[in-house]
């Protein structure tokens, strides 16, 4: 992340994006910031058109497991239109499937937002996570491999 990424991710922070975190100064963000991006192998900020231009709306962080990379924590950026939500992830999972197999999983109340992606044809729906998640089961996705 860039020294401008982290200053979206403060404002992101500064109005709730990283849910009820006890309140921090900029430093202490940046620590905790970079605690949890070191528990990831990688980490994509997602950016879209917006009234203030073209702007970062989001974080993805991911592990490497093989050849498989798995796509964990998605956070948005409370500025984030629910278009710029759909184009930012569905360009990501486009580009990624060139190099990787990817995989994720998300909460049921997601599910319609990851199908209205499988429709581009992008990710498909490849099963189910039982007992992964307290309140409901998790819809399993996969991208699709892409021809060169």
């Amino acid at each position: 992340m860039t020294p401008e990424d982290y200053k979206w991710a403060w404002a992101a922070y500064k109005l709730g994006a990283f849910g009820p975190i006890p309140q921090a100064d900029t430093e202490t963000f940046t620590q905790q910031l970079d605690e949890y991006l070191a528990l990831h192998d990688i980490a994509f900020i997602v950016s879209a058109k917006t009234k203030k231009g073209h702007i970062p709306v989001g974080l993805v962080v991911g592990k490497y497991m093989g050849p498989i990379l798995y796509l964990g924590d998605t956070t948005w950026f409370p500025w984030a239109s629910p278009r710029n939500k759909m184009e930012t992830i569905t360009h990501l999972l486009n580009d990624l499937r060139r190099q990787y197999i990817v995989m994720f999983f998300c909460h049921i109340t997601d599910k319609d937002f990851y199908v209205n992606i499988a429709k581009t044809g992008v990710i498909r729906r490849v099963g189910t996570i039982h007992d992964l998640m307290a309140d409901c089961p998790a819809p399993l996705f996969q991208t699709k491999t892409r021809k060169l």
